[in-house]
């Protein structure tokens, strides 16, 4: 093992402190996939999300695999989705529906929801417990949009095994509509929920 400056700098960084529950939970997810057959219904299916616990999940075998905090906050650069400050140790932090989860419900009490499941990993990121409560159930502001994108981006980009989940979420969340990257993405989900409030 060769320890760069590059890792120095990290150890020294403001991320520190959290470095050590992200590695954990990236472990945990690697260990659960090997548990599941060397991730085969991780790979196929990817994960999903029990609000209960907050914690992921395995689909097939509804198995924890490690908290959704500990497991995306590091591909946020350790910071708020919300107002863009770090999340720091020991501080509330919650998990934000970037788009509201009340927006299925709205529409779905009318039958007109048909977009794609805002309950799933590619809508979820941490946030500061403050700010999530002021947001409340506001559409999301261009900058965070920019944030959940570059998020999401940085997963697919990386060999974790939440990269999965969210190319299926890509692949498959806007029914008729081919979209190639996560900015297209979620400006789709945007004008859509904007032409129905409108």
């Amino acid at each position: 093992m060769r320890l760069t400056p590059d890792l120095l700098r990290l150890a020294q960084s403001e991320q520190a402190p959290s470095l050590a529950a992200e590695l954990g939970a990236r472990w945990s997810i690697v260990e659960s996939s090997f548990a599941a057959g060397i991730g085969r219904s991780l790979v196929e299916e990817g994960v999903t999300v029990d609000w209960d616990t907050l914690r992921v999940t395995d689909k097939r075998r509804r198995r924890s695999v490690t908290g959704i905090v500990d497991a995306t906050v590091g591909f946020q650069h350790g910071r708020c989705l919300i107002c863009g400050d770090v999340l720091a140790p020991g501080e509330a932090i919650a998990v934000d529906h970037v788009f509201p989860f009340s927006l299925m419900r709205r529409f779905d009490s009318v039958g007109s929801w048909h977009g794609p499941d805002l309950d799933a990993l590619w809508n979820l990121a941490p946030a500061h417990a403050a700010c999530n409560g002021a947001k409340s159930d506001r559409l999301p502001t261009p900058a965070e949009l920019a944030r959940l994108a570059a998020r999401n981006d940085a997963i697919m980009q990386s060999p974790h095994p939440l990269c999965r989940t969210l190319q299926l979420s890509l692949k498959n969340a806007l029914s008729g509509q081919k979209t190639l990257s996560w900015t297209e993405f979620l400006g789709a989900v945007r004008t859509a929920v904007g032409v129905r409030l409108g």
